[in-house]
């Protein structure tokens, strides 16, 4: 054996294994700026869950998640902040998928987070916005998906359930095992129709559970609103922006007048503006039940229901429409950040 040859060969071969480890202690700045959510998918609860944890790995000074409830199958519910987290600072509150079949709203949420982190972390720009800036300052908050059970009910169908339910699921389906046009929580409550807001004279509603409709036995009766009502009360935002789908128009009128009307219709149109949706005049006697209805009554701030997509009938969105969806409302988050920081500084600056 040739001993020279024999220790350079051992010495290379060590420092290849110095080399590799430092390279996975120490990510360069290439993949520490790279994509943790793929949103071009069927984007399900489990991966949220895998994405949440991975992002807030990745900045750990930017991002933190935390649960705030279960849902009635006892899926943990996620809130996850982006930026200052000063508690009792001004924030946003975004969400999705309080409907099972809108979960193309869980992929925008998650993306959000997402972009806006490595935009932070660049000290990049997006439509005009210095992300730095904004989320210095402000604190957005996010729970991507509202309803976990119910958007795992409608992706997977009875599989992920108890057997012990499964008959109780199909017969809320209309005797179906088809699960594709599910939006309530997998208890049939249609979680936007429980909200305490003129929750009485809900319109349309269904008698009983059902999957969709049915606004509950009483108000915040489904354990994943409670979760989202208590969690709104501990960190009060100054906007609350739901997205749901379809129909590109928002949902941003509920009895609303005087001064609050006048500042609600400009947040709005403004926001109109960035995303080319049609702003929803309902009249005078709005059905309620809604959490941007519950929000605007409860607190008396701005609440914006974001519809994405183009209707695609009783279903999800395909994945296709993520692109033009991001595209119209990739600012949306910052421009809704930094108007909550505009409106707590007019009540609260020096």
């Amino acid at each position: 054996m040739n001993l020279k040859k024999f220790n350079l060969k051992h010495t290379l071969t060590y420092f290849s294994i110095i080399l590799l480890g430092s390279i996975l202690l120490f990510p360069t700045s290439a993949n520490a700026h790279e994509s943790v959510v793929d949103p071009h998918q069927t984007y399900t609860y489990s991966e949220m869950v895998r994405d949440i944890k991975l992002l807030a790995e990745r900045h750990p000074n930017l991002i933190n998640y935390k649960v705030i409830g279960k849902s009635e199958y006892g899926r943990d519910i996620y809130a996850v902040s982006l930026g200052n987290n000063d508690p009792g600072g001004p924030s946003v509150f975004i969400n999705g998928s309080h409907h099972a079949r809108e979960w193309l709203t869980t992929n925008l949420n998650m993306y959000m987070i997402d972009e806006y982190a490595r935009a932070y972390q660049a000290g990049s720009t997006i439509d005009g916005y210095n992300v730095k800036e904004v989320l210095n300052k402000t604190t957005m908050w996010f729970v991507p998906m509202v309803n976990p059970d119910g958007v795992t009910l409608q992706q997977s169908g009875l599989e992920p359930f108890p057997d012990s339910v499964h008959g109780d699921l199909i017969r809320m389906n209309e005797g179906s095992t088809d699960f594709t046009r599910w939006k309530a929580n997998a208890k049939g409550v249609d979680l936007n129709r429980n909200y305490n807001a003129d929750w009485k004279n809900i319109q349309d509603a269904r008698p009983e559970p059902s999957w969709a409709f049915y606004k509950g036995a009483a108000p915040h009766s489904a354990s994943e609103v409670r979760a989202v009502v208590n969690f709104t009360k501990s960190i009060m935002p100054e906007i609350a922006v739901p997205y749901h789908s379809a129909g590109e128009v928002i949902y941003w009128n509920f009895k609303q007048t005087g001064a609050q009307y006048e500042r609600d219709h400009r947040i709005a149109k403004e926001v109109g503006n960035i995303t080319g949706y049609e702003l929803v005049f309902p009249g005078s006697n709005p059905s309620g039940g809604g959490m941007t209805d519950w929000f605007i009554s409860k607190y008396q701030r701005p609440g914006l229901t974001m519809e994405i997509g183009k209707y695609p009938g009783q279903r999800h969105l395909p994945i296709s429409e993520f692109d033009p969806a991001w595209e119209k409302n990739k600012s949306v988050g910052l421009y809704a950040a930094e108007e909550s920081y505009q409106l707590y500084e007019a009540k609260f600056g020096n």
